[in-house]
């Protein structure tokens, strides 16, 4: 019986190192100086600006053979709007889609492709806990003027990877 409870002592021992071994913490990431994504804000864009930008996706949705029907948002620094603008026949969704898209670009100052792309990837668990607005679809992307955060595009109604381009050619219009 002694010889049993020895060996029953001596298993639980063992399996408890193995299981101590198996849980060791993985060393800390290394943690970058540079902050990313800091881009300082900047005056918030025009109205009269924001309306040439708008003007830049429709091209970019139109060209022959596309026919990409887009809600089309632009917003401040602060996420407010500025400019909307709703393609015919666009899905009725698509309108505070694009709003959002547009909004959290401006506030946490980078691509809505970014918490996208994190939704996918086991940390990304924790991304929608950020902002109960945050909207982690392409289709959003900061407007950067002279190196600063002027306001933000947002477009819905197409897949997102189709948003994402024709928001692009919007985006790239503002240097």
């Amino acid at each position: 019986m002694r010889s049993l409870i020895r060996l029953s002592l001596f298993a639980t021992a063992w399996l408890l190192a193995a299981d101590a071994s198996a849980q060791q913490p993985a060393p800390p990431a290394q943690v970058p100086d540079a902050m990313p994504f800091d881009v300082p804000y900047g005056a918030a864009i025009t109205a009269q600006r924001a309306a040439q930008v708008v003007q830049a996706v429709i091209a970019e949705a139109t060209k022959s053979p596309r026919n990409w029907k887009l809600a089309i948002a632009v917003v401040d620094p602060n996420g407010d709007l500025v400019y909307f603008y709703r393609m015919d026949q666009t899905q009725n969704a698509s309108n505070n889609i694009a709003i959002g898209k547009a909004r959290t670009a401006a506030r946490f100052r980078r691509a809505t492709q970014v918490f996208f792309d994190l939704m996918g990837t086991p940390a990304g668990v924790y991304a929608s806990t950020l902002d109960p607005t945050l909207i982690a679809s392409p289709g959003g992307i900061p407007l950067v003027e002279g190196g600063r955060v002027v306001g933000a595009l947002g477009c819905s109604g197409a897949s997102g990877a189709q948003d994402h381009v024709a928001c692009s050619a919007g985006a790239a219009t503002i240097r």
